[in-house]
């Protein structure tokens, strides 16, 4: 009973964690995006610009695609660019206790809305922005909120902290989700992929209609003409990317579940064994009870006392364990205390209705005995 405590709250802490990921806001809308990779072989900055404008405009025409759009690092990977920044040429002015890292990523046109991510300010990257137009970039709200308050961002300039590049702002976006769905707001800036003297290998996202991997074998069709040995690197949808960063997150659950399954199952089949085992014993004494006067519902109550008593002895004995494996989940959990009163409740009331369930059938066996068989069988 104790152990069967233990695990239905751990894991009801893991199962609620894990719902809670699920439903976190990302920011931004997944439905209908996929995601693949690309490792052209080009050997000069202006081939592989050319490439990816080639790549881009022939994706965008094929039947059912609303938009693309290409960058650096894939969201939803865990992998991200982290430097500090300079911001209107001199160090970003915040307070010790702030930090300066900046996350950053190359992006290519129509970025923002392939994604599906709210622009509050400014615009999106456009094909417009080529090696030839000054550069431009993007940012998030943290940023602005960190380096940039009560000021309108557009128009200021940021780049690396060697102050040789200034890239002007044209756009503000929603803070939303990057590296994975757990993450907190971290000032983020875009650039155009186009304006950056280095292309190499990139991620396209397309926004499509219908089922996203239908599109795979047309978009697999238009990158071999471009280059006939060139495969897409990890296709997959967008939800199943961000889905990759709670995997650890969603086997502890499963583990949990699991066992704790297996724990209401064996509380099940044992404490209904035993207790068919005393009534068998007990048959005796049940006749000549029920021969002397006593009703059914007293015979039944006399049988699911002893369950009852076992089921808070388990109670009493497994919340203290519970508690203290809570505490050591609470690495794992995820908008759910370790000390949660409802995944306690939920837990101990489990327990009690499979003991009531398990108790049921000897409980009935004894209030349906014969009182003169069982005398005579004695």
């Amino acid at each position: 009973m104790a152990l069967c405590v233990v695990l239905l709250v751990g894991a009801g802490l893991l199962i609620r964690s894990l719902q809670n990921l699920k439903n976190t806001p990302l920011g931004l809308n997944v439905d209908g995006l996929v995601v693949f990779g690309v490792k052209p072989n080009v050997v000069s900055l202006p081939e592989g610009r050319a490439f990816y404008q080639n790549l881009i405009g022939k994706l965008r025409v094929l039947p059912g695609v609303e938009s693309v759009t290409v960058m650096e690092e894939r969201i939803g990977s865990g992998w991200s660019n982290n430097s500090d920044m300079m911001v209107d040429g001199r160090p970003s002015d915040v307070d010790a206790a702030s930090s300066r890292t900046v996350r950053s990523n190359v992006a290519g046109p129509d970025f923002f809305r392939t994604l599906g991510v709210p622009v509050l300010a400014g615009r999106d990257f456009a094909d417009s922005d080529t090696a030839a137009t000054p550069l431009v970039g993007i940012i998030n709200e943290e940023f602005a909120r960190r380096f940039l308050p009560n000021v309108n961002p557009l128009g200021h300039t940021f780049g690396p902290n060697n102050g040789q590049v200034k890239i002007t702002i044209v756009g503000v976006v929603k803070d939303h989700k990057y590296r994975s769905i757990d993450e907190e707001p971290i000032p983020m800036a875009w650039y155009m992929y186009a304006q950056i003297p280095m292309v190499g290998p990139m991620h396209v996202e397309m926004r499509v209609h219908g089922d996203p991997l239908a599109i795979l074998p047309a978009a697999r069709k238009v990158v071999q003409q471009l280059d006939p040995n060139l495969p897409l690197i990890r296709p997959m949808t967008q939800r199943a990317q961000f889905d990759t960063t709670i995997s650890r997150q969603l086997m502890f659950a499963r583990l949990a579940g699991f066992f704790g399954f297996l724990a209401v199952v064996l509380v099940a089949t044992g404490l209904y064994g035993a207790l068919a085992y005393r009534v068998s014993m007990r048959t005796a004494e049940i006749g000549v009870r029920m021969a002397v006067g006593a009703r059914r519902g007293q015979v039944v109550w006399m049988i699911l006392k002893d369950s009852l008593l076992l089921t808070v002895v388990g109670v009493v004995v497994g919340v203290p364990l519970a508690t203290l494996v809570s505490r050591a989940l609470s690495a794992s959990l995820y908008g759910v205390r370790p000390l949660d009163a409802a995944t306690y409740l939920l837990a101990v009331a489990g327990v009690a209705v499979v003991a009531l369930a398990a108790s049921a059938l000897p409980a009935g066996r004894a209030a349906s005995i014969d009182p003169m068989r069982a005398l005579r069988t004695e």
